[in-house]
């Protein structure tokens, strides 16, 4: 590994196949406070073994010296076994900034951090007749924040937001066994006849509609998303019964079965389900139980569309 290379990543960290901390970039080192061991600068969330990690789509460790903090990133693994990381605060960011007196200096060229740094160094010495300016600019990184992570049509959690409830939720239920969860793929039946014979603005209003019969049979702590064209996902927390799962499935597509009405035009259209329990997948790894629970939704197209199929409960 070239040193020239590994100095223009800040927060790059180098481990060897049995541990050792053998690269950390200037930035990254602040953090990890002289430790030379993999295992006792970082708890991992998600699998445990450095090779698994270097594999891994997306990398999170949580700080040994300081478990608030969880840095996120790529890795790859090298010839000689060996693992290099690059890793960012993702949204923990802005404090720390503040937690580490960062600058720009602290973070690679390419790093899209400029602006979230400027606003920290303009806050440090912002005077009372700024203040109402720094509430704008607070108001609209907010804003830009919230828009990153939602579907614009739907105003639900886009893909990106999706993946960080998951997350969320695959780090609780690794804690805690009691916090376990439901993911559900959704696709709307017959939804492109709607758009065929009425035209994209009624498929439009008829997702929108969607939304918000979703919202309506779901509770404020789940998580809805659109990850495109008609196809929903819902991510269900403190949900593992396969039977609560049914009932629930019923009444979504109950709902969404209810005539819409479209400029004067009568407009219906059924929705098919496939549920994966958490509780069934003990590494809680996304991609297993995405699978499962797109066999279970295709399980319920083949059983006549309008209901739900959970991966491993039941048959057709």
């Amino acid at each position: 590994m070239a040193e020239a290379a590994l100095s223009m990543m800040p927060m790059h960290l180098l481990v060897s196949a049995d541990g050792r901390v053998l690269s950390a970039g200037a930035t990254l080192a602040r953090l990890l406070q002289g430790q030379d061991r993999f295992d006792a600068a970082f708890d991992p969330i998600g699998p445990a073994c450095i090779g698994d990690l270097a594999r891994a789509e997306r990398v999170f460790l949580r700080l040994r010296s300081d478990p608030a903090r969880v840095l996120r990133g790529r890795g790859s693994l090298l010839a000689d076994g060996a693992a290099l990381f690059n890793l960012g605060f993702g949204i923990g960011l802005v404090d720390a900034v503040r937690a580490f007196d960062l600058t720009d200096r602290d973070f690679a060229p390419s790093d899209l951090a400029m602006e979230l740094l400027f606003l920290h160094e303009a806050n440090s010495a912002m005077t009372d007749e700024l203040s109402r300016a720094n509430l704008r600019l607070e108001e609209a990184r907010s804003k830009a924040e919230a828009e990153a992570f939602t579907d614009p049509l739907t105003g639900l959690f886009n893909r990106r937001g999706l993946e960080l409830s998951f997350a969320a939720l695959r780090q609780g239920a690794s804690i805690d066994l009691s916090q376990q969860f439901a993911l559900v793929l959704m696709d709307l039946d017959h939804f492109k006849t709607l758009n065929d014979t009425h035209g994209h603005a009624a498929g439009d209003a008829m997702l929108r509609e969607v939304a918000v019969r979703l919202n309506a049979a779901t509770r404020a702590e789940d998580t809805i998303a659109r990850t495109g064209g008609d196809e929903f996902v819902l991510l269900l927390p403190h949900f593992a019964d396969a039977e609560r799962l049914e009932r629930l499935g019923q009444r979504i597509v109950a709902s969404i079965e209810q005539p819409f009405d479209f400029n004067g035009t009568t407009c219906r259209i059924s929705v098919s389900l496939g549920g994966a329990l958490s509780t069934d997948y003990p590494c809680l790894d996304w991609a297993a139980m995405q699978a499962a629970a797109d066999d279970a939704l295709y399980r319920a197209k083949r059983a006549g569309r309008g209901c739900l199929r959970i991966a491993g409960h039941g048959s057709d």
